[in-house]
C-alpha cells in the first residue's frame, strides 16, 4: 500500500525553513502552486509564470500592506516608502530618483567602484585568508551606495548608520514582530535622515539626498517634494529611508552567493579566470540560484482563480521569487549552479511596477568585484563555518563566509 506524502508546510518564519528552503519550494511548485497557510493566514505563489504574472499585475496585486511579510510594513513603512506605494503616487515618487539609477548613469561610476573594491581587496590579499562576506561583500555596497546617496563614508556618523542598518533587520525566528533593537534603529535612522535632509536643503551637493530636497513633483503642478519642516514622518524621509534600507543588503547577498558558489564549483571559477567575459553571466546565475529577495507580499483587489483555488479579495499573497527561480518549467536542471547557463529571465529583481531600482548598480558592483578579486584569490576554499545573516524573512544573506587561499600563487 502506497504511503501518502505528508502535506507541504511553508513557514517562512521558521528557522528550519530558512536553513534549507529548496525542498519546500519544490513541494510547493509540484503539489501546492497556490498554497494557503492556516497558521499565518496568507496565500503563496511559487511557480515562475504565476509569480511573474502577479508581479506585473499591479491592479490586482497591490503593495499598500507591504512587500515585507513580517511587521516591517506595519511598523517601519511610512509615506514615501516606495515598495509599499501603489499608483499613481508610486510613479511620481519613482521618477524623482529614477535618473540616478539609469544604466547610463550607473556606468559612469565604474572607475570609482573599481577603486573602492581594489582598496578593499588589497587589505587581505596578502594574508591568505579572509571572511569574504565581512571583508568584501558588506563593505562594497556601504562604500558605494553611501556615496551615491550622500551619506558619510567615514567617521562616527558612518559607524552609527552602519550599525542602525543592521539593527533595522534584527528579527527572531518564528516571530514576525520587530525586536527592540530594530525599533531603536528605526527611530535613530529616521531622525538622522530628517536632520541631514534639512542640512542638504541649506547646503545642497551633487548627491541623491540633495535631489530629494530640491526636486518638485511635476504631476502636482511643480509642488516641492520636501515639506517646509522635515521630520521623521515626512514623505521625503520615507523615500530616503527605503533607499538607505535597500541599497546594501541585496548587493551583499549577491556578492556572497557568487563567491560561495564559485568556491563550491572550482571548475567554473577556473572558467571565469580563463574567460572573464563569462563574469556577467556568473552574476546572473548567482542572482537566479539564490535570490537575495526570496519573497515579497501583495494584497489582492479581487477574487483570483488559479490552479483550481480561489484567492479571495483582500488576501495577503506571497510571491516566492526564490522558488520561481528554481522552477523546472522555466529552467533546465534548476538546482545546478552553472555560469554557462543560457541567458533566461529570472525574477530576483522582480518585474513590473516594483522592479528593483538599484539593479544596474548591484550588477556593476558584483561584476567588478569578481573581476578584481578572483585573480587575487586564485584557488580559494571555504575554511570555516558559514553563517546566515539575521534579517527579515524576505531575505537570504550571508553574514560570514571564511575562505583561505595561497597569495603566493596569485599575480
Amino acid at each position: 500500500m502506497a504511503t501518502l506524502a505528508p502535506p507541504v508546510v511553508y513557514d517562512p518564519f521558521s528557522a528550519a525553513f530558512k536553513a534549507d528552503p529548496w525542498p519546500v519550494y519544490q513541494r510547493l511548485r509540484a503539489d501546492a502552486p497556490v498554497y494557503r497557510s492556516e497558521k499565518w493566514g496568507f496565500y503563496a505563489l511559487s511557480r515562475f509564470e504565476d509569480v511573474r504574472a502577479a508581479a506585473r499585475d499591479h491592479e490586482t496585486y497591490l503593495s499598500y500592506e507591504g512587500i515585507d511579510i513580517d511587521d516591517t510594513a506595519k511598523d517601519m513603512s511610512s509615506p514615501g516608502f516606495l515598495p509599499d506605494v501603489d499608483n499613481p503616487r508610486h510613479d511620481q515618487l519613482r521618477r524623482i530618483v529614477q535618473r540616478s539609477f539609469m544604466p547610463r548613469t550607473i556606468a559612469k561610476l565604474e572607475d570609482d567602484v573599481r577603486r573602492v573594491i581594489t582598496g578593499l581587496v588589497d587589505r587581505f590579499a596578502d594574508a591568505g585568508y579572509s571572511d569574504i562576506a565581512q571583508d568584501l561583500s558588506w563593505p562594497i555596497p556601504y562604500a558605494v551606495f553611501f556615496d551615491v546617496l550622500g551619506l558619510p563614508t567615514t567617521g562616527s556618523d558612518r559607524e552609527d548608520l552602519v550599525g542602525w542598518s543592521h539593527g533595522l533587520k534584527d528579527r527572531d525566528n518564528d516571530d514576525p514582530r520587530l525586536t527592540p533593537v530594530a525599533w531603536d534603529a528605526l527611530h535613530n535612522t529616521k531622525d538622522y535622515l530628517a536632520a541631514i535632509l534639512t542640512e542638504r536643503r541649506r547646503n545642497p551637493r551633487e548627491d541623491l539626498l540633495s535631489t530629494l530636497v530640491t526636486v518638485a513633483v511635476e504631476d502636482h503642478g511643480g509642488t516641492p517634494f520636501a515639506p517646509p519642516v522635515i521630520d521623521r514622518d515626512a514623505e521625503v524621509v520615507g523615500l530616503a529611508f527605503v533607499l538607505f534600507m535597500a541599497g546594501v543588503e541585496s548587493t551583499s547577498a549577491l556578492l556572497s552567493t557568487a563567491f560561495h558558489q564559485l568556491a563550491l564549483h572550482p571548475e567554473q571559477r577556473s572558467a571565469l579566470a580563463a574567460d572573464p567575459a563569462l563574469i556577467p553571466a556568473a552574476v546572473e546565475e548567482a542572482l537566479r540560484f539564490d535570490a537575495p529577495l526570496q519573497v515579497s507580499g501583495r494584497t489582492t483587489t479581487r477574487d483570483v482563480e488559479l490552479h483550481g483555488v480561489t484567492i479571495p479579495e483582500r488576501s495577503r499573497v506571497f510571491l516566492i521569487h526564490g522558488s520561481a527561480n528554481r522552477d523546472e518549467r522555466q529552467f533546465d536542471d534548476p538546482d545546478r549552479f552553472d555560469v554557462r547557463r543560457a541567458p533566461k529571465r529570472h525574477l530576483s529583481f522582480s518585474e513590473g511596477l516594483h522592479g528593483c531600482l538599484g539593479a544596474p548598480l548591484a550588477r556593476l558592483e558584483a561584476r567588478v568585484a569578481l573581476e578584481v578579486a578572483l585573480p587575487r584569490l586564485g584557488d580559494y576554499t571555504i575554511s570555516g563555518p558559514i553563517r546566515q545573516y539575521r534579517s527579515t524573512p524576505n531575505m537570504r544573506v550571508l553574514d560570514s563566509l571564511p575562505i583561505s587561499f595561497n597569495p603566493e600563487a596569485t599575480p
